[in-house]
Parts: C-alpha cells; sequence; structure tokens
C-alpha cells in the first residue's frame, strides 16, 4: 500500500551540505534554519507533472542483464534520474535542487531511501564533492574507510566498529575533501544498514530500527548514543581498506586477518572503481575525478585488508585495523 509523504519539512546536515526539505527526513540530523544558509531544496510531498524521459539516455545501472534498474538522462535544464517501477528524481543543472516523484505503490521509507543513499551520492559529484562509495568509522588513530565490491562486508564491519563504541561517520558514501593540505572525511549521517544476519549478531533490543525499502531486507540502524555524538565537522582520513574475501584452498572461517600493503598504481585503480559519476560525458567532471584520486591516494595510505568471512572473526579483524592505524601515528 502506497504510503503518503509527510508534508511537513524541516533543515537538515548531510554529507556536509545545509539543506531543507518540504518532507520529514528522520534519518537525518536537524538543523536550525535560522542559523544556517541552505544550499540545497528537497522537495517530495508536491505531486509534480512527470518529466519526459530523454531521448538518449547516458547510462544505466543494471540489475540484471538487459534489465536497468536506474537511469539516468540529460533533459531540460537538469537531469532526470529514473528508478525503474519506484520513483523520478529531476536533478537541476547545479545540483541545488531535487524533486522526486514516486511511483504508485512505493512507500515513504523506499522513497528517503533512494534519495538519501542513490540520489544524493551523484548530486555530490554533479555538485563537484567527490566521494567514495565507501563506509567509515571514526577511531583514535582518526577515520579509516572500508571499501570494495557489494557484499564483502563494508556495513558489518563498521557495525562491529559500533558495537564496540567507535562511531560510525558514514555508511556506503563517503565525501572526501582537501584542506590545508590534509584529506578529511566528511560525516554523512548517523547509522548503518544491515542484513538480518548481521543485524541479529551485532544488535541489541536497545538500538533503534527502520525498515530501509519496501524491496529489502535491509534495516538501518542508529546507536542512540551515536546519533547524539554525532560529528559535524570533517576528520582527518588516515587508512583506506579494500575489502577482500579469502580465497583458495583456504577456508574463511579458518584464514586469519591480513593487511597487504597497495602500490600507488593499485590503490589508483581499484579506488576508480568506486567512485560516483552522474553525467559520464562531463570530461571536466572526469579529469577533475582523476586529479582528486592521484591526490588521495598520494596522501592517504591504502591497504588491502582480507578476512574471513564468518561473523565471529570481526573482534579480531577490529583488532588488526586499529594496530594497523596505531602504527601509521
Amino acid at each position: 500500500m502506497t504510503q503518503h509523504v509527510n508534508s511537513v519539512g524541516g533543515s537538515y546536515r548531510v554529507y556536509g551540505l545545509t539543506m531543507t526539505s518540504d518532507t520529514v527526513l528522520p534519518e537525518l540530523p536537524p538543523l536550525d534554519p535560522a542559523s544556517h544558509l541552505p544550499t540545497l531544496a528537497v522537495r517530495l510531498a508536491a505531486r509534480f507533472p512527470r518529466v519526459s524521459a530523454p531521448t538518449q539516455w547516458l547510462r544505466h545501472w543494471p540489475l540484471a542483464p538487459e534489465e536497468p534498474w536506474l537511469s539516468c538522462g540529460k533533459v531540460a535544464d537538469g537531469y532526470l534520474l529514473r528508478f525503474r517501477e519506484l520513483a523520478d528524481f529531476f536533478v537541476d543543472d547545479a545540483g541545488q535542487e531535487i524533486i522526486g516523484t514516486a511511483e504508485p505503490g512505493t512507500a515513504t521509507d523506499t522513497l528517503r531511501h533512494l534519495l538519501l543513499d542513490q540520489v544524493f551520492p551523484l548530486v555530490l559529484n554533479l555538485r563537484g564533492q567527490d566521494a567514495l562509495h565507501a563506509t567509515a568509522v571514526a577511531t583514535p588513530h582518526g577515520v579509516c574507510a572500508f571499501t570494495g565490491e557489494t557484499g564483502t562486508g563494508k556495513s558489518t564491519l563498521a557495525a562491529s566498529f559500533a558495537q564496540a563504541g567507535y562511531l560510525v561517520v558514514s555508511d556506503d558514501c563517503l565525501v572526501i575533501e582537501e584542506r590545508d593540505g590534509r584529506l578529511l572525511a566528511v560525516p554523512a549521517y548517523p547509522g548503518v544498514r544491515l542484513w538480518d544476519d548481521s543485524r541479529a549478531a551485532l544488535v541489541s533490543a536497545d538500538e533503534v530500527l527502520s525498515p530501509m525499502a519496501h524491496y529489502t531486507d535491509k534495516h538501518r540502524i542508529v546507536w542512540p548514543a551515536h546519533a547524539s555524538a554525532f560529528p559535524t565537522q570533517a576528520l582527518p582520513l588516515h587508512r583506506i581498506y579494500l575489502l577482500t574475501r579469502e580465497t583458495g584452498e583456504t577456508s574463511f572461517t579458518e584464514c586469519v586477518p591480513r593487511i597487504d600493503p597497495c602500490s600507488l598504481r593499485q590503490a589508483f585503480m581499484a579506488l576508480l572503481e568506486q567512485t560516483f559519476r552522474l553525467d559520464v560525458t562531463d570530461s571536466a567532471m572526469l579529469v577533475r575525478q582523476m586529479h582528486w584520486l592521484e591526490r588521495l591516494v598520494s596522501f592517504v595510505p591504502v591497504r588491502r585488508l582480507v578476512f574471513p568471512t564468518a561473523l565471529s572473526a570481526l573482534p579480531a579483524v577490529r583488532e588488526a585495523i586499529l594496530n594497523d592505524l596505531a602504527g601509521c601515528q
């Protein structure tokens, strides 16, 4: 059944941006609208005319062969992001306005998830703020980020850090910016998204659970103490770990965590696959992103983290990461 969008609205901070929304976004830290100048406007509550499909799509993200899940195309004054049978999002050329229109049957939770976790990373790229498909946690030794292919355990590893008392800075999208010669991790918003097996192992009854979207069994997890302590300022980024599952004859449950160095070329090529790009025909954006990646791998050490799939191994993986981070001080 279709859920109607709450049209009360509010002001929020996300990925370093200040924004206004005509819809309540409970996932985001609220802001006092009188003390922050908004840089982005989101409209989900009003019923806007459907944007006509472009004559040619720029790119498709497939759910399965010959079945695009998300398509992006250039339209008048902006871009159209079409999530098949779920919703359309119009983004203006400057990346300052997002208008979402849900298909009949699309739940409110789903619309917010698409906005926060799918649309925003692409809008950041349009605005010139580059990001990695990465999850990050804050430690006493600085922020470390986890990146890798879908299913390698980025969010599960971050949740294990949260369970041990460390703050999760971002889940699946990490904005990284340079200031005064340092690379900084920009906080996204509190919480992680977990499958049922990870949730059962890592989340207690005290944590706040909410559905992520109607088409998945994943849940959004927020630790109340972490939400109240969520950082508002960017933090130094000290390590990036490329997550890799152990392969070969050694069983996943028997292998121990291993951290290996990466050459600059290996790091660059691996991270190139984990970037967000909205308009792949924008040559200036592509050049900018290449330069950004070059500086990123030059300033921030990138390591390959090989570890077992067993959830029982997570404490050992955390210890290996913390020991590695301590060695970079």
